[in-house]
């Protein structure tokens, strides 16, 4: 004899099954919208990784400069510097 569902058991087991999908769907969406950790943080974009940048910086720091135009305007030349004396690959 075959026994026939009851409609509340199926109600249950599709709701069941449909939060389950939404559930792994949303965090595997969260998990692709992380960067990943090698990304460097994008408020110095990746200046810390220059050597010459770091330089020109220690050098403003010593000099005592204040951010604003006079700081800028230095490490601007002091850049433009560095990649003048910076030997050419030949």
């Amino acid at each position: 004899m075959i026994r026939h569902c009851q409609p509340a058991n199926l109600l249950f087991a599709l709701a069941s099954s449909l939060l389950a999908c939404g559930t792994l769907g949303i965090s595997s969406n969260a998990a692709a919208d992380e960067p990943p950790a090698t990304t460097p943080p994008a408020n110095d974009a990746g200046r810390h990784h220059n050597p010459a940048w770091a330089a020109c910086k220690k050098q403003a720091d010593d000099q005592k400069l204040e951010p604003g135009d006079a700081r800028r305007d230095f490490m601007k030349n002091c850049m433009k510097s560095t990649h003048a004396a910076a030997p050419t690959a030949s």
